[in-house]
């Protein structure tokens, strides 16, 4: 009997634990899904602006040829999205995404942190893919949006 409830317990928690990932970031893996690369993207959040920069890569798919680019950033934990869509949410870290920018002109004036600001840009593309964020937690399926500006005012719907 004991071994059985032992059993029981452990398939619970197993459970339990695999399944609170999905639950925690279901509104943000259900909306960036249906966002299109290259459309505009409007969002607010906790914000943090690193002052280094970093590279990536972008590689076409046709000739495989690989482009390299530095740029600076911000990782911003939303609590609203607005693109094809609104998403409104309480801040989690799990659903962070990063805002890229290539000239530190562009934010003069942005506090390191913060919370309240809009941030507007074009959605690049999602790191891992969109299965990244809707399949693979732990990964990192972080979209990432190159940054156009930021203003302490609401859009205008």
């Amino acid at each position: 009997m004991r071994s059985l409830v032992r059993r029981w317990s452990c398939v619970t928690l197993v459970m339990l634990v695999a399944g609170t990932p999905m639950r925690v970031a279901a509104c943000f893996a259900d909306f960036f899904p249906k966002q299109k690369v290259g459309q505009e993207i409007t969002l607010t959040g906790q914000f943090h602006r690193f002052s280094y920069t970093r590279r990536f890569f972008r590689r076409d798919p046709k000739t495989g040829q690989v482009d390299y680019f530095t740029f600076f950033g911000v990782v911003v934990v939303p609590t609203t999205i607005i693109g094809d869509g609104t998403m409104s949410q309480e801040p989690k870290e799990i659903d962070s995404l990063l805002l890229l920018y290539p000239d530190e002109e562009l934010v003069r004036g942005l506090p390191e942190t913060g919370d309240q600001i809009w941030f507007t840009g074009t959605l690049l593309g999602y790191q891992h893919g969109a299965s990244g964020i809707t399949e693979a937690f732990g990964i990192g399926g972080m979209p990432y949006i190159l940054l156009k500006g930021f203003s302490d005012q609401a859009p205008v719907p």
